[in-house]
């Protein structure tokens, strides 16, 4: 987390004890979040934050390229820091919302789609959806 408050410092943006809670939670955290859920981890250390500061440091993290935005759901994106991750990819449940990470998933196949289409592919993002195991045994 040493990087990204390095990175804030250069870009002049303060370092709040919300923002280095937020950085803490997304870091804490195994999987996404959607901001919902990281305003409830971060209320019990922060009394006094708020959902909108929570969405507005989103965004800023966002727009210094330390967080990254995930679409799982059409009604909220999902946010996880990427701060020392590798590139990586998810898998959803459809019924529960549960999601995995993926790793080690070929990226040849990223090199295809540039070959095919001449495309130079910047960046992607591949979420797999069905059911996990449990939602599966309740059908």
């Amino acid at each position: 987390m040493k990087d990204v408050l390095v990175l804030l410092k250069e870009n002049n943006i303060k370092i709040t004890d919300e923002r280095r809670a937020i950085l803490r939670v997304l870091q804490e955290a195994k999987l996404p979040l959607a901001p919902a859920d990281l305003f409830l981890r971060l209320k019990p250390s922060m009394p006094k934050a708020n959902l909108t500061t929570v969405y507005r440091n989103l965004e800023m993290l966002e727009d210094l390229g330390l967080v990254k935005r995930l679409g799982f759901n059409k009604n909220y994106f999902s946010y996880e820091l990427i701060d020392g991750r590798e590139h990586h990819h998810h898998i959803v449940c459809q019924s529960c919302g549960k999601v995995e990470d993926l790793e080690n998933i070929s990226e040849k196949f990223v090199s295809e789609i540039a070959k095919q289409t001449n495309f130079t592919i910047e960046d992607h993002n591949l979420e797999f959806f069905g059911l996990c195991v449990i939602c599966q045994k309740e059908k």
